[in-house]
């Protein structure tokens, strides 16, 4: 489903990454980690072409998506090509990005009755079926401001789903959240899981990255130095820079 050759990001002098190849199929689940600063994020906001790329072909479904590298240089599409592409690819960020102004189930029907062009009686119908999946329907009139962080997330979660995305992109979703709330946003993405959705989950949970990832990603100074599945990753990695993360991340240097 998503197939990145050669992807190149600079930040002025800052080489963020550097030469990213990497291979999603339909329904893979893949978690990456890796220390801060490693590029983990910047990955994720390239695949959708929120920062663009400098060098390198994203492809989704086999349709490039942003940009393409051209004889010339990277060559970046027509903004409405992007956009296009851009609607089956769903996102969460650290930070939720609800819309304050607006109720929880405004926040869900808004792009998928602008952007897709879904009539409201229909998006509404979508939307609480998304709040009954996440436990949230008694919520549905409420504002942002009125949920806690956990319940906030969730509602990013639906809003994004809302959009019927073929990938879903999740950018440290738990990081932000006090730690007896992030179980019930991670039940929300295990649930997701199961139901075959293809996830790329840039996380510090290693619990639910050997738990739920089909692969595991292990980013480290713009590069994707391993890839391996959480049994192979978790108990032996290959790279010696994994194995100082994981005795650090998890207190003990796995078995060679």
């Amino acid at each position: 489903m998503i197939k990145v050759q050669n992807l190149h990001k600079r930040f002025g002098a800052l080489h963020v990454l550097k030469g990213i190849n990497l291979e999603v199929a339909a329904g893979e689940k893949i978690c990456i980690i890796g220390p801060s600063g490693s590029g983990k994020s910047t990955l994720l906001r390239c695949l959708n072409y929120l920062e663009e790329p400098d060098e390198g072909t994203i492809l989704l479904d086999g349709v490039p998506m942003g940009g393409i590298d051209t004889p010339s240089g990277h060559r970046r599409m027509p903004g409405n090509a992007i956009n296009g592409v851009r609607a089956s690819i769903g996102m969460v960020f650290q930070n939720f990005n609800l819309w304050s102004h607006m109720s929880v189930l405004n926040n869900i029907i808004e792009a998928p009755i602008y952007v897709r062009g879904l009539d409201r009686k229909s998006a509404v119908a979508r939307a609480l079926r998304l709040l009954d999946r996440i436990g949230l329907t008694d919520k549905k009139d409420a504002y942002p401001s009125q949920l806690s962080g956990g319940q906030q997330q969730r509602v990013a979660i639906a809003r994004a789903l809302a959009m019927e995305p073929k990938v879903m992109l999740f950018d440290e979703p738990t990081s932000s959240l006090d730690p007896e709330l992030v179980g019930d946003v991670l039940d929300v993405m295990r649930a997701l899981a199961r139901d075959g959705m293809t996830m790329l989950v840039v996380t510090h949970e290693m619990g639910f990255a050997s738990e739920v990832a089909d692969r595991v990603c292990f980013m480290d100074l713009g590069a994707i130095l391993e890839q391996s599945s959480p049994a192979s990753f978790f108990h032996g990695p290959s790279n010696e820079r994994a194995a100082q993360f994981l005795a650090k991340v998890i207190g003990r240097r796995p078995a060679a």
